[in-house]
């Protein structure tokens, strides 16, 4: 377990958080038009105070060298994972499922102790890596037929394996959280590059089994790109691909590893492609009159062959919003990030022809220098998760949802979901609004991330959040989109996968499930809900 305290009910670890100051500052700016006061305050519910019931099963598995836990905090801990509608379940207190004991194996052979006990007892088996899934990914809920379930806790399964300084690889126990295995790969020079936001908390198997995508993959890739090798322990034994770069032997076995979310097994050791360090960078902001006019900017540079590091674009609404939450004077416009690194010595001075390049494009769809604005953002990146907690207590709803479409379906997309949003939050709340940003961008297409939020009554939170989700959700489909870029599908978003793949292809799910796991243990409810 890590030396810090992760919170049971919050974001990050104890002592970390907005300081109260800020706090202050920011109710004072919103107060007149979100319609809130100190008033509004209502303090999480103490860990001593939930109602924990005791285990309804045995936590003693004999030969089991790892911890297995049954305290108040870790069954907390592990009870939900930290999506909006997760974090107002915990900070109330109200309708969690606790899972009857977590369990920190230590390798492969506890976990195959595991596996032969759950399959024997009929208990279900959740793995957990950082415990950041958005979309109830690790939810304990006890599933009909169930004699009890056991949160897995993989971060003790952490080690380095070995590093190939030559090909740039690295072998590694997948429970490692982002800093560990980029402080190990400093140390022999490389790096890996991949950080999404919930990079301090957040796991390697985490990232492969949602299928992640970081602050860096315009450039970099998305974790199905950076994986060459993976070992998964299954219910019927251990599946394992071959390390090489490529192969054509057959469809490849880690696309059915890659965003299982642990439905089929355990992923333990992972073969990932590291990079090096860059050694050039440029980076700066760029205004632009319209978000048609940024995304317009976008294209150009991704279609002429560049791959910066970072590439977003925040559309009027978030610029609007952000600057008057921070107290700064209204800039109108889109707001466009662009950053732009070399890794290799001798090619250092390409960043300067490719910085000159991406301004032309920009130039061209009338973008201008926005600097200061783009620090602003970039300071308050890691920090945006820790103000859901804030929010929640003042009885806020601000959350996020993502999707990706082609480049000719975009501004389409926006103005629907938008609209629909809309309607949605007019059900709800007198106060709310719906912003957007592009995250990531590819030749064809990119990735559309939408932030809505409200103030419906506080009693209401859980259930104004889930029919905004789902109204997103439903317009992505019928705009020809996908339910999720990155986050995975966990239990909140699996109603909708028939929508998007169709019944054939649950059919197939249905049965490498039934061959992986034939007693159905492994994270019940995820991927596809009646597995049996």
């Amino acid at each position: 377990m890590p030396d810090r305290l992760r919170k049971w009910n919050g974001w990050g670890y104890e002592g970390e958080g907005i300081p109260a100051e800020r706090i202050a500052r920011w109710l004072k700016a919103v107060e007149p038009w979100l319609r809130i006061s100190p008033d509004d305050y209502q303090p999480p519910v103490s860990l001593e105070s939930l109602r924990i019931p005791p285990p309804r099963i045995p936590i003693e598995i004999p030969g089991f060298k790892g911890a297995i836990l049954a305290t108040s905090y870790e069954r907390a801990l592990h009870a939900a994972g930290r999506s909006f509608g997760d974090l107002v379940r915990l900070r109330a207190g109200q309708d969690l499922h606790f899972p009857d004991a977590v369990a920190y194996p230590e390798g492969e052979d506890d976990l195959l102790r595991l596996l032969e006990v759950a399959e024997r007892r009929s208990i279900a088996l959740i793995p957990y890596g950082g415990g950041t899934s958005v979309v109830g990914g690790v939810e304990p809920e006890t599933p009909p037929g169930f004699n009890g379930v056991i949160s897995v806790d993989l971060t003790h399964m952490n080690r380095i394996r070995w590093i190939d300084p030559i090909g740039h690889r690295i072998r590694v126990q997948t429970g490692i959280r982002g800093p560990d295995l980029e402080e190990a790969l400093r140390a022999e020079g490389l790096a890996f590059r991949h950080y999404p936001q919930s990079f301090q908390m957040s796991t390697l198997g985490g990232w492969i089994a949602a299928r992640a995508a970081g602050h860096f993959s315009t450039a970099w890739g998305r974790i199905e790109h950076r994986v060459e090798s993976l070992r998964m322990v299954t219910p019927c034994g251990i599946l394992e691909t071959r390390e090489v770069p490529a192969s054509a032997a057959g469809p490849d076995l880690r696309a059915w590893m890659i965003g299982s979310e642990g439905a089929l097994g355990f992923l333990t050791e992972a073969v990932v492609r590291a990079v090096r360090p860059p050694i050039a960078k440029r980076a700066g902001g760029f205004r632009f009159p319209t978000f048609s006019a940024g995304l317009e900017a976008m294209r150009g540079i991704l279609q002429a062959g560049l791959a910066p590091a970072v590439l977003r674009l925040l559309d009027e609404y978030e610029v609007a919003v952000s600057a008057a939450l921070a107290g700064r004077l209204l800039e109108p416009g889109a707001l466009l990030h662009l950053s732009l690194e070399i890794e290799d010595p001798e090619e250092a001075h390409r960043v300067e022809a490719e910085w000159r390049s991406a301004l032309r494009w920009i130039e061209r769809a009338g973008g201008v220098p926005a600097p200061e604005a783009v620090e602003t953002w970039k300071q308050t990146y890691f920090e945006q998760p820790y103000w859901r907690d804030v929010m929640i207590d003042f009885g806020l709803l601000l959350d996020t949802i993502e999707t990706a479409v082609p480049w000719s379906r975009v501004e389409a997309t926006v103005r629907t979901v938008r609209e629909r949003l809309l309607q949605a939050i007019d059900r709800w709340s007198p106060v709310g609004g719906v912003m957007c940003r592009v995250t990531h961008g590819y030749p064809d297409g990119c990735a559309l991330y939408f932030t809505f939020f409200a103030r419906p009554p506080r009693e209401a939170l859980r259930e104004a959040w889930r029919d905004l989700q789902r109204t997103a959700l439903q317009a992505f489909l019928e705009c020809g989109g996908t339910i999720t870029h990155h986050h995975g599908t966990g239990r909140d978003l699996q109603s909708f996968l028939a929508a998007e793949h169709g019944p054939l292809a649950l059919d197939l799910l249905r049965n490498v499930k039934r061959v992986l796991d034939p007693p159905g243990i492994m994270n019940p409810g995820v991927l596809v809900a009646d597995m049996q």
